[in-house]
């Protein structure tokens, strides 16, 4: 009788399996510390270490990379251990109590860095047990996970070690994007601080290579994140999701915040980015306190715009909900149901229109008193000229202050010029054909170019008219401007003349 074959073809299976689509480093890091938080482990270390080994000659070659995650968890027994190194093992399988649920998370992830996995695991002090998943061992000739047995933990991670725990071990990482252990810990402390920042708050002590992982709040209002300064949009809004194979019914909630647009607009792009803001825009969707996707979606026919990165987003939901959202066994993203999105997108998506126009009220707001971008330059070159002389001329004024405004003004020249305590400040006549031909259509160039280039020229002819006013007399200067200003009107093809 022919023996059955097996559904899984073994080696072909696990080489498939390292393609499986984590998106990165941190994201494979994070199945093991889920899998941490799950056995009640309230402190996670993070080791990235680095090696240079001697060859058979004495010289050194290249670096070993190893990543390590030491929990102070329950840790595991015999057949716990055994199991746990499985694809697909596990004792909680579709267990909606806790953020893991589908037994790959352990195996899967690692096999995406690394081609061996090795796992350390103990319930009590000194009887640790040992198994391990080795990629080119399993393509040669073995065909099954090898049976726990005892070993003592490396001595790297032996000091730091809990009476009970677990110790998951990345020895040889062949998919790691850096090549030096000090750049692949620091590139672990952003994602992971948001991937966790509940579980932080609450308590979770994360480190990597005994460094803090500071929790970052994407919608910048928990009061103890480095950079607040969010204000609540309303209340929260709660949805009630019925589950049909219980008859229970589980709670989506969801929050939204507004940015202060008027005390950050001010901040380069560079500043802009590093603190968050800049591509921010979008859903953080949180499943049992733990990050697993950010994202536009639940918009309806809203699309994205920039205005959008001044407001934020959060719905927060439990496993139990897992089906309606799409959430993958990688727990890296979420593809809402069609169900799903006819509850939540039209109130999502009506609050998402509403918090754009206060976004772009705001900013219209700040344009009305904030300096444009011409007159901030102007003011910081303005000491590299000469200086401009002071009405008594026994001294002259070094480092102008610039401003710009519109104004209807009586008189026909087309810009006025006022200086007070060192701040020049340039009206430009709206009743002038220079406003409404060239100025005004400027504003609609969304780089900013044209009214950028024509604000220079502008300032630069103010900062020239008190030059001449200062040095050769106001009358001088207002003759030019006049003349200036009654030939710029004919060269526009206007019919004002000057009576």
């Amino acid at each position: 009788m022919t023996l059955p074959r097996p559904i899984v073809a073994g080696p072909q299976f696990i080489l498939a399996t390292r393609d499986t689509g984590y998106r990165s480093v941190p994201a494979a890091i994070a199945e093991l510390i889920d899998n941490a938080v799950q056995a009640h482990a309230n402190r996670v270390r993070i080791l990235v270490r680095e090696e240079q080994p001697l060859d058979l000659t004495g010289v050194p070659s290249s670096r070993d990379l190893t990543i390590g995650v030491l929990d102070n968890g329950r840790g595991m027994d015999h057949e716990s251990l055994w199991t746990a190194v499985q694809f697909g093992g596990t004792e909680r399988f579709n267990d909606r109590s806790g953020i893991g649920r589908f037994g790959m998370g352990l195996p899967n992830s690692s096999v995406s860095v690394t081609r061996r996995l090795e796992v350390y695991s103990w319930q009590r002090p000194g009887e640790v047990l040992f198994t391990y998943l080795d990629i080119d061992e399993v393509s040669r000739l073995l065909d099954g996970i090898p049976e726990p047995r005892n070993r003592p933990l490396p001595l790297w991670a032996a000091e730091a070690a809990a009476p009970s725990g677990t110790l998951v071990v990345w020895p040889r990482c062949d998919r790691l994007h850096f090549k030096k252990a000090k750049t692949i810990a620091e590139k672990l402390h952003a994602p992971l601080g948001r991937l966790y920042r509940r579980l932080i708050w609450r308590g979770l002590g994360l480190t990597v290579n005994g460094e803090p992982v500071v929790p970052i709040d994407p919608l910048f209002c928990h009061p103890e994140t480095c950079v607040g300064g969010a204000t609540a949009y309303g209340a929260p809004l709660t949805f009630e999701i019925a589950l049909p194979e219980n008859g229970r019914s589980s709670q989506i909630t969801v929050r939204f915040t507004e940015l202060p647009v008027i005390r950050w607009h001010g901040r380069t792009v560079e500043e802009k980015r590093a603190a968050g803001i800049v591509g921010g825009a979008g859903v953080s969707f949180m499943r049992a306190g733990r990050e697993i996707d950010h994202c536009w979606q639940l918009f309806g026919g809203k699309r994205r715009e920039n205005y959008d990165d001044w407001w934020r987003c959060e719905v927060s939901f439990e496993p139990d909900l897992d089906e309606y959202f799409g959430v993958t066994h990688s727990k890296q993203g979420v593809s809402p149901t069609p169900y799903l999105r006819s509850i939540l997108e039209p109130d999502l998506e009506a609050a998402a229109r509403t918090l754009n126009a206060r976004v772009r009220t705001a900013f219209e707001n700040v344009k009305k008193v904030a300096p444009s971008p011409a007159t901030s330059r102007a003011t910081r070159q303005d000491p590299l000229l000469p200086p401009i002389p002071s009405r008594a001329k026994a001294t002259a004024r070094r480092g102008l202050s610039y401003g710009i405004g519109v104004a209807a003004i009586a008189a026909p020249d087309f810009f006025k010029v006022t200086e007070q305590k060192g701040r020049l400040k340039i009206t430009i006549n709206t009743e002038h054909p220079f406003y409404e031909r060239l100025y005004a259509p400027a504003g609609a160039d969304p780089s900013g170019h044209e009214r950028h280039a024509i604000e220079c020229l502008i300032l630069a002819a103010g900062r020239a008219f008190l030059t001449i006013s200062r040095s050769r007399g106001h009358k001088w200067a207002s003759a030019y401007c006049e003349s200036w200003s009654d030939a710029l009107a004919a060269f526009l093809e206007t019919k004002r003349a000057r009576s």
